[in-house]
């Protein structure tokens, strides 16, 4: 009997009794809290006109200097043109904006439910171009009755290209130049977009509840889950009555136990509760600022997780979210909720090869959101994850996957950020994965809670993912490369800028691996779009046949990075030291066990800079003292040495090596074929022969053998004994049937 199981623990994660509050003594250990957090969303936004005696009004703020200190004037560089400033307001007094645009009036058409910035705020045309032609601001509102974590614009910015600026971290840049005259700057405008957050007081989340409430034999419940679940904390806040109830948040986390021996995935699903005013203590409802006769009512949230030593996190999403649904639906059940949640833990059993579990009796077939589809994990060679390759290209493109790629090889402080969790989570997973057959030794946290943020500020190299609103709070440290999933702009860290470029990259490896997610980035967008006409009958079947094929598709991702590992490390083990004694501190140092200079002799010069960085990392030292010693993970250790074997230029020197072969077994006909051109021909094919043996083709041994036996019909004996002292100069041992 398969005594794995599909989950470990089930876990209600929330606001505990007795909160202790994440104050901003608190949140300080992650670096210094940014003066803006928890300002308000941006509400209206216009330009003003200093050179027209314009004032800025009320409760406005004008965008006078761009990020680097240069005069943000929208007609920067423009004569005989007005300054013109963009200003904003902030405010929770009625909806914020949701979005911002720019629109050049006569060629382009409004969206419906958008706005125009038709005036500035003396009443001047709002124009913000420089030409004869008109350029408008944009805008679009949200509804009075938006959910309180909708995304909506929190700050706007003004970069000037033409003077090298590049759009601040985490924000949109509207591909739009304000100025389309001849003379002046190019101007564009930015925003950044968060979730928006109303009044909140923020505390360390606590277990609520969980099953089974004793631990598992050689498992035992970690008591980190809570700060997973809720990575940005629990919170208390305070909404608008006339406020729609957000849908829940589907996250995902990994966790390392036992000294990292192995992963304990997580899948959480986050909502909000009411809260009841008469739990509410003095002291929040003063920082708060709440009366029960208010237009306000209170909120928290809480998470539902699953905890498995298995990624199944599809499946998870789709039960989780079935049990959030019947218990908040209000509607009688006939099955109490504890029952499903026992059945999941202890009586399904463990996919062999797939899994189909029923979740309720209803009768469309068609409806997949009350049936879990499990599918039996792939038996490979390689380190079990949770990564989402799909994620990871989709999200990131060809050219920024390779960017990861040079970061990850060469061990950089590296920040990945989303306000998606889930797809944060599967894109870490895969960054780590795509490094095979090394392994991530620094610090690695795929969602890392707000309480762990320090962990910024080591000084030494890490791969962690966080929530996007991380950066309401922070600023990135300095010597920290950003990657944000949400916008797809990877801002490498300031002193490594002009270093770490791709083109430090091995050529060839890099071109291929390029090449390979191009095909592959269009062939899953194209299988996506297609997919969504498609109609089958059978929607379970067609259900079983998505997954097998969005794995098939993973796989095939994988596959092209690791051929660019065994492309870049070709080779290697023949700079492998052997071991003379038994393992000491001197000999597990690389210079005891690998002819570093040597093989970086071995590669080509131009890629001199990078390799030398790779060999630096602490992932390239473990690697080598694996590959020397006895060490777990052989196999997947083995697995790559054939796959170094089997690159595309082995490939091809085999395949070469099958030509030739191939030509000197029908040798013997063309010779009966072309009588009186013996000597000729066996002299051509000897040349050929030997050609091919300098090369170190893969010919097969008969290819020798047939030589020398016509060699010796047609009176060439001293060709034969040449082919003989070959074989041996070149380690080719002859059998007994070609000294026959």
């Amino acid at each position: 009997m398969d005594e794995r199981r599909v989950a470990d623990y089930f876990v209600v994660a929330g606001l505990p009794d007795d909160p202790e509050p994440l104050d901003e003594t608190t949140l300080s250990e992650g670096g210094n809290l940014k003066a803006s957090h928890g300002q308000p969303p941006i509400t209206d936004i216009s330009v003003i006109f200093p050179g027209l005696g314009e004032k800025l009004p009320k409760d406005y703020d004008a965008v006078m200097k761009t990020p680097t200190g240069l005069v943000a004037d929208l007609n920067h560089g423009s004569l005989r043109t007005n300054e013109c400033f963009l200003c904003y307001r902030r405010g929770r007094d009625k909806p914020p904006l949701v979005d911002i645009g720019v629109m050049y009036d006569g060629k382009e058409w409004l969206m419906p439910d958008a706005e125009v910035v038709k005036e500035s705020v003396g009443k001047h045309v709002a124009n913000v171009n420089n030409s004869t032609s008109q350029t408008f601001i944009t805008y679009r509102r949200g509804q009075p009755t938006m959910p309180c974590n909708a995304l909506v614009v929190t700050d706007v910015c003004v970069v000037i290209a033409s003077k090298g600026e590049s759009p601040p971290h985490a924000f949109c840049c509207i591909n739009k130049n304000l100025n389309k005259g001849i003379v002046g700057s190019d101007v564009f405008l930015c925003y950044k977009k968060s979730m928006n957050r109303a009044k909140l007081l923020t505390f360390k989340p606590s277990v609520m509840s969980r099953y089974p409430m004793t631990d598992l034999p050689n498992f035992p419940f970690p008591n980190s889950v809570p700060l997973f679940c809720l990575p940005m904390g629990a919170t208390l806040e305070l909404w608008p009555k006339e406020a729609t109830r957000p849908k829940p948040v589907f996250s995902t986390f990994v966790l390392t136990v036992s000294d990292a021996k192995y992963k304990v995935y997580g899948s959480a699903v986050t909502f909000y509760e009411k809260f009841p005013c008469q739990q509410l203590s003095d002291e929040q409802r003063e920082l708060l600022g709440y009366t029960e006769n208010s237009d306000f009512v209170l909120n928290m949230n809480k998470s539902i997780c699953l905890l498995s030593h298995w990624p199944f996190s599809d499946a998870f999403e789709t039960w989780l979210l079935f049990l959030h649904n019947i218990v908040t639906s209000g509607e009688p059940q006939t099955i109490p909720v504890e029952r499903y949640i026992v059945q999941l833990l202890d009586e399904v059993p463990f996919p062999s090869p797939r899994t189909l579990l029923e979740l309720s009796d209803d009768s469309d077939r068609q409806n997949t959101n009350n049936k879990v589809i499990m599918t039996q994990p792939e038996d490979l060679p390689l380190p079990r994850s949770a990564a989402g390759f799909r994620h990871l290209l989709l999200n990131l493109g060809s050219e920024n996957c390779l960017q990861v790629l040079l970061l990850a090889l060469t061990e950089q402080k590296i920040l990945i950020h989303s306000l998606r969790p889930d797809t944060l989570t599967a894109v870490a997973e895969a960054v780590s994965s795509f490094l095979f057959p090394f392994k991530w030794q620094c610090p690695y946290i795929p969602l890392c809670p707000l309480g762990l943020v320090e962990v910024l500020h080591a000084p030494l190299p890490f791969l962690i993912g966080v929530d996007s609103r991380f950066f309401d709070l922070y600023d990135p440290p300095p010597d920290v490369s950003c990657i944000d999933l949400d916008t797809n702009i990877i801002t490498v860290a300031e002193p490594q800028r002009q270093i770490l470029n791709i083109k430090l990259l091995p050529k060839k490896p890099a071109k291929s691996l390029k090449a390979s997610l191009d095909y592959l980035y269009y062939q899953i967008r194209n299988s996506s779009s297609n997919s969504d006409v498609s109609s089958v009958q059978d929607n379970i079947e067609n259900e079983f046949r998505k997954k097998a094929k969005e794995q098939a598709q993973e796989l095939e991702i994988q596959e092209a990075f690791l051929r660019f590992m065994a492309l870049t490390l070709k080779g290697y083990r023949s700079f492998l030291l052997p071991i003379t004694k038994a393992p000491t501190v001197g000999t597990t140092d690389p210079q005891a066990l690998f002819q570093l200079t040597d093989f970086l002799k071995s590669r080509d010069k131009t890629h001199h800079k990078f390799f030398t960085l790779m060999m630096r990392t602490q992932m390239f030292i473990r690697f080598i003292e694996e590959r020397s010693f006895v060490a777990d993970g052989d196999q997947g250790l083995a697995f790559f040495d054939e796959k170094c074997q089997n690159s595309p230029e082995m490939w091809a020197r085999c395949l070469c090596g099958t030509c030739h072969t191939l030509y000197f077994m029908v040798l013997p006909s063309m010779l009966s074929l072309n009588a009186g051109k013996e000597k000729a021909i066996l002299q051509q094919a000897h040349e050929l022969l030997v050609r091919a043996t300098q090369q170190r083709l893969a010919c097969d041994e008969v290819c020798y053998r047939l030589m020398m036996q016509l060699c010796g019909e047609h009176s060439r004996p001293l060709l034969a004994v040449n082919l003989l002292v070959l074989m041996k100069k070149f380690g080719i041992q002859p059998n007994a049937l070609t000294y026959g």
